[in-house]
């Protein structure tokens, strides 16, 4: 697993883990690399979390395409689930992975819409 992966500036959170073959990463949200919320709605949102996904699957040379499961958390669940569904539909082909969406009070600051978990195993030659 690469070093940038477990870099945290406080020290209290890591992207991503690697354990038992499996990367699991942790709850991304639709921030750039300086830590501003990218976007003001849903659809902005998920796109910027996703984009923070794939550039930690990069990092351990997977794809969207290996992700088997992902839990997705949106404050207005029933008010930005269709526009929610079609960026996961662009993100994501046939076989699509285990898919858990979980309506929330809140997340972290008041801008944020969603954040993403994500689990993938890693291929035998990784492990």
């Amino acid at each position: 697993m690469p070093d940038e992966l477990y870099d945290s500036t406080d020290k209290q959170y890591v992207h991503a883990i690697v354990a038992d073959g499996t990367l699991y990463v942790s709850g991304q949200i639709a921030t750039d690399p300086e830590g501003n919320v990218v976007g003001d709605t849903i659809q902005a949102q998920s796109r910027q979390a996703f984009e923070n996904v794939g550039a930690i699957l990069d990092e351990v040379d997977l794809g969207f395409e290996d992700v088997v499961k992902v839990k997705s958390f949106l404050v207005d669940i029933h008010g930005d689930y269709d526009e929610y569904k079609a960026v996961f539909a662009d993100v994501f082909d046939e076989p699509l992975p285990c898919h858990t969406m979980i309506g929330v009070e809140d997340l972290a600051t008041e801008e944020l819409l969603v954040e993403l978990e994500i689990e993938a195993p890693l291929p035998a030659e990784q492990t």
